[in-house]
């Protein structure tokens, strides 16, 4: 029988997992902020269902697909509150034109918008492969996906990537 994870275990396993936890929401939700406070509740959420957990070996892939549930939820709570925004902002001179401002700044702010502008399966995949280093097999666990998935999928954003950054 393997043992749960004890207060001790749980916060190696917290420093062991927050930066790919971190990434993942940051992929969702698109900036730092919220995504620091999305892995801040997996990993509160986390603890508190620790006992429900029926594979300790699995937690890390547990605690990221907790981690994009918590995302997908602040997404459509932000989006929520956009919406709710734009209708008391009639005045079309404060909408920032974002095209305008990535033109203006250094390649850097370029590649963040290229991946912003990803369909959110090929941003997860750009940001936990091709930013944090994890290997497709470790993304396919996470995301519940097949590696040859992971790998086309990572293919196909590096693609449109670059025809994005050399338009």
């Amino acid at each position: 029988m393997v043992e749960k994870p004890g207060n001790d275990d749980f916060e190696r396993l917290v420093r062991e997992n927050q930066r790919v936890v971190h990434a993942i929401a940051l992929s969702v939700v698109g900036n730092a902020m919220d995504a620091q406070d999305v892995a801040q509740d997996a990993f509160i959420r986390a603890f508190a269902k620790l006992q429900s957990l029926r594979d300790p070996q699995r937690f890390r892939a547990w605690v990221c697909r907790i981690s994009r549930r918590l995302a997908l939820n602040r997404v459509r709570f932000n989006s929520r509150l956009r919406k709710r925004d734009e209708v008391l902002l009639e005045d079309a001179s404060a909408v920032v034109d974002v095209e305008s401002v990535a033109a203006d700044r250094e390649f850097e702010q370029r590649v963040r918008v290229a991946i912003d502008g990803l369909p959110e399966k090929f941003r997860e995949v750009v940001l936990l492969c091709g930013i944090d280093g994890l290997e497709p097999s470790e993304v396919a666990s996470i995301l519940g996906v097949p590696a040859g998935t992971v790998r086309s999928r990572l293919h196909a954003a590096r693609k449109r990537l670059m025809q994005g950054l050399s338009s």
